[in-house]
């Protein structure tokens, strides 16, 4: 019995590894999810090289949001 629960324990931390990470931002030209999550990646990168290493905080995630939506990501509700 006791193996039975830690394989499905195995089993669940081994698909969750496997899931793509949630994030809160959407973009409404993307069909394919996997597409949406590369180029969000890309997108992100894109930005935060943009932004450089000055602004920290708020000011980062504010400059990162004008970012991302100027490519045409919204953030989801």
């Amino acid at each position: 019995m006791r193996a039975k629960v830690l394989f499905a324990c195995l089993c669940l931390l081994l698909v969750s590894g496997c899931l793509p990470k949630n994030k809160d931002w959407t973009h409404p030209q993307m069909a394919s999810p996997r597409k949406e999550d590369e180029l969000f990646q890309v997108d992100s990168q894109f930005c935060e090289d943009k932004i450089g290493a000055q602004p920290t905080g708020d000011a980062r995630e504010k400059a990162l949001a004008d970012c991302l939506t100027r490519l045409g990501w919204q953030r989801k509700e």
